[in-house]
């Protein structure tokens, strides 16, 4: 027992003696390089300015959401277009049968200070007395009626849009995506100028040409 007692204690020893050989602090150090070079990529990616997110007309919208934006050319070619989405739009008013829409009315109210292009300055810039002037006209509205099916899941409607102070009707084509005992989600597009709404200056003093799109994919419950 007294040699098994001595053989235990050198090979503790023998294996403490390993430990100590190891430089002291290599693991911290390792840690501390470790945690440095993670600090300093992170301050690399701190220091990269972020690019805005620019919604552009091209980008599909996304799990078949609601959405409202309009989309706008830029005058100067070599730009990318924007899209103006609206995030803050509801139905005040609607009456209709959704297996047959014919007949069905509705009214939507939308507020254009809920505007996003993905800049900020930009935004600001759109809300002012130029363009949208948000504070004058706090709400656009669309009132839809006149109903009439077109084909299997197509429509037309007379859609009086009401911005900026401007009253104008066109005739609306949609789209029915899905139904419910209740409510239609419907899809459109409908070109028009911004300067039927005495929005923004002549294309030749604009960043924007004068004829952009208006594009939806909304859900539309009865009330």
């Amino acid at each position: 027992m007294k040699k098994l007692s001595t053989l235990l204690l050198v090979a503790g020893l023998a294996i403490a003696g390993c430990k100590k050989s190891e430089p002291a602090g290599a693991g911290s150090a390792s840690g501390a390089a470790s945690a440095s070079a993670s600090a300093s990529g992170a301050a690399s990616a701190s220091a990269q300015p972020l690019e805005p997110q620019l919604h552009t007309k091209e980008a599909p919208p996304q799990d078949g959401a609601d959405f409202l934006k309009v989309s706008a050319d830029n005058s100067d070619p070599t730009k990318p277009s924007v899209d103006v989405v609206f995030a803050s739009w509801k139905v005040v008013a609607a009456s209709f049968d959704p297996a047959n829409l014919e007949g069905g009315t509705a009214e939507i109210e939308v507020d254009p200070a809920s505007l996003s292009t993905g800049i900020p300055k930009r935004d600001n810039h759109l809300k002012n007395p130029d363009y949208l002037d948000v504070t004058v006209f706090p709400k656009a509205t669309v009132k839809v009626a006149n109903v009439k099916k077109t084909g299997d899941k197509s429509y037309t409607a007379d859609a009086t849009m009401n911005l900026h102070g401007i009253e104008k009707t066109w005739s609306l084509p949609f789209e029915v995506v899905t139904s419910t005992a209740d409510s239609v989600q419907v899809k459109f597009s409908q070109p028009f100028s911004r300067l039927d709404f005495k929005i923004g200056k002549p294309e030749a003093e604009d960043s924007s040409k004068e004829q952009v799109t208006l594009h939806g994919l909304l859900t539309i419950k009865k009330t």
